[in-house]
């Protein structure tokens, strides 16, 4: 599992080398579909943590707390870590997971190509982890309103509305 910020700085250098720019909501639901793709695709968590269901869905805490100085403007810096021994913030290392690599250029332009709103209703669909998770909360306590991985394995929004090219072909993801 790979910190969430190094994932999120990765779809941020990205966006920025396609002028598209990315606020924390954006990047939240980005890394989250990511998220998805991967435990769909690898049967195994692409982000160390988990999501939570916030009122504009999945957020990963981690990684909105690196960037929530952003408020709702364009983020325009990265994450970085804090060493509490050394007692200094030092810049994370990039992303070098193969697998994350390949689903990241597999995938990410077609959540790019998405508006923010568009992503944000993709998440709040009926039956999706985020709509699940709220639903199942209102019974009994979920404590930060987890979503659960093996939900987003079971119901996730994304291949089932979202066709993705993969080396020139379409397909769903």
């Amino acid at each position: 599992m790979i910190d969430p910020r190094i994932i999120g700085n990765e779809v941020l250098d990205r966006a920025d080398a396609k002028g598209r720019p990315l606020t924390n909501l954006d990047l939240q639901k980005i890394v989250y579909f990511l998220h998805g793709h991967f435990l769909r695709r690898h049967n195994r968590p692409l982000v160390r943590g988990e999501f939570e269901a916030w009122p504009y869905g999945p957020v990963h805490r981690v990684m909105y707390d690196s960037f929530k100085v952003y408020n709702d403007t364009p983020i325009d810096g990265r994450a970085t870590a804090f060493d509490p021994i050394r007692r200094i913030t030092h810049e994370l290392p990039a992303l070098e997971d193969k697998d994350a690599l390949e689903l990241i250029d597999d995938v990410l332009g077609f959540y790019l190509d998405m508006a923010t709103w568009s992503l944000v209703e993709l998440t709040h669909s009926s039956g999706t982890p985020w709509s699940r998770t709220v639903e199942m909360s209102e019974g009994r306590v979920n404590v930060g309103m987890k979503i659960s991985d093996a939900l987003i394995v079971d119901v996730f929004e994304g291949p089932a509305r979202g066709a993705i090219r993969q080396n020139g072909q379409q397909q769903v993801a």
